[in-house]
């Protein structure tokens, strides 16, 4: 007797050809199921709290309000915050001048000058003489050669002096729009080339 064959399941094709089987759905699959749960808060339990700023420092160094603002987040008591950020002291992960000084080397190499970094670190919370110290050591060089090193990257191998008056603007507005002064701004386009200030706004 000859066999009988079942009927073939019919497969659905995705845009490149390639067969894909449907998938029931889930039972009780919905906006609601797929929404995430929240997190419980951490409250005054201090092990979660201290393994969760662990994690959140491992990706970067942070500053302390950094940490008390992901902690807070986390809906930690308050006591808590306190005795972890005092932990992170103790374990020296937590040093608001050594990351004054790395943040600001690292947004100088990345064209930004004494203004915008300032601006950065007070976001991060870290403000006042370790926001200078940290700004003035992680710097390390002239404003005016800074802005002349990010003027040049910009502008990758052309000629200043052979732009037009309005592209030189441009750059200019653009250098001040990264931090630097006035000054520096000026300093860097004549050393560039030909340079006309009234031609700008800075």
């Amino acid at each position: 007797m000859e066999e009988q064959r079942r009927p073939r399941r019919r497969s659905s094709y995705a845009g490149d050809g390639v067969a894909q089987r449907r998938r029931p759905a889930a039972a009780g699959a919905g906006p609601a199921r797929r929404e995430r749960k929240k997190r419980e808060p951490l409250g005054d339990r201090y092990e979660p709290a201290l393994e969760l700023s662990f994690a959140y420092i491992a990706a970067r160094p942070r500053s302390e309000a950094e940490v008390r603002r992901r902690l807070a987040r986390a809906e930690a008591a308050p006591a808590t915050i306190d005795r972890v950020i005092e932990r992170l002291g103790e374990l020296r992960y937590l040093d608001d001048a050594a990351f004054a000084r790395a943040r600001a080397g690292s947004l100088a190499r990345r064209g930004f000058g004494p203004r915008a970094i300032a601006v950065k670190l007070s976001q991060a919370g870290v403000r006042g003489e370790a926001a200078r110290q940290g700004t003035s050591a992680g710097i390390g060089e002239d404003e005016r050669e800074l802005a002349r090193a990010a003027l040049e990257k910009r502008l990758k191998g052309r000629a200043f002096a052979a732009l037009d008056r309005k592209e030189q603007a441009r750059l200019a507005r653009w250098l001040a729009g990264r931090g630097f002064s006035p000054g520096a701004v000026r300093a860097a386009c004549e050393r560039a080339g030909s340079f006309d200030p009234d031609s700008s706004d800075v």
